[in-house]
């Protein structure tokens, strides 16, 4: 269903399944079903607060700031991505059943109700799961933790699934560094700005004789 999405045959889900195609109708009814059954029970999964809290407990607080937000960058990432795979596939699934012009049957609406709590559920684990990532260097920051967790989210959310496809995403480790370090390098300025040492001081550097003098 990843793969093919609406598109899918019957027997390719069968043959996924390990079963015939005729268990797949008595347990289902029909593609349509089984199709729908599976995007919703995808969005489940990627919607997990549980999953995302285990996700981001798992990740090393030993490791440089750097290399744990490229961590989270990715699993954010991998996330974002299957909430749009499902979304898409039940989207498409709506048109191609004439359902666009109806209106919601009642379990639609309960469902739309229980993602979005549970949506909702996962945010929270996605700001405690960061915070705790953020925590060990929380005395390096230049902003409050709720400002440093808002900038990750927006970073993951802005570089997935762009609608002009003209410039690729960043890999999770560029735009983790880009956080850290931000993206004006002032180094080369502060050299520039540095005193020079005096002339005729221990440790003074001499000046380079010009080439016409002896």
């Amino acid at each position: 269903m990843g793969e093919r999405g609406v598109d899918v045959t019957s027997r390719e889900l069968a043959e996924a399944a390990g079963v015939a195609e005729g268990t797949l109708f008595r347990a289902f009814g029909d593609k349509h079903t089984l199709i729908g059954a599976v995007a919703v029970e995808g969005l489940h999964r990627a919607s997990g607060p549980e999953e995302t809290r285990a996700e981001l407990a798992a990740i090393d607080l030993g490791l440089p700031l750097e290399e744990r937000l490229a961590q989270v960058i990715g699993l954010g990432r991998r996330r974002m991505a299957d909430v749009v795979r499902w979304m898409g596939v039940l989207r498409l699934l709506h048109h191609r059943t004439g359902a666009r012009d109806e209106a919601a049957p009642e379990h639609v609406l309960k469902f739309r109700v229980e993602l979005a709590e549970q949506r909702e559920r996962q945010r929270a684990a996605t700001v405690e799961g960061l915070t705790a990532v953020l925590t060990p260097d929380a005395h390096r920051l230049r902003v409050p933790v709720d400002v440093a967790v808002a900038l990750l989210e927006a970073s993951i959310a802005g570089t997935h699934g762009r609608v002009d496809r003209l410039v690729p995403a960043p890999p999770p480790e560029v735009v983790a560094d880009a956080l850290v370090h931000g993206i004006v390098d002032d180094r080369e300025k502060e050299r520039d700005h540095e005193p020079s040492a005096p002339e005729n001081l221990p440790g003074a550097t001499p000046p380079t004789p010009h080439h016409q003098e002896p």
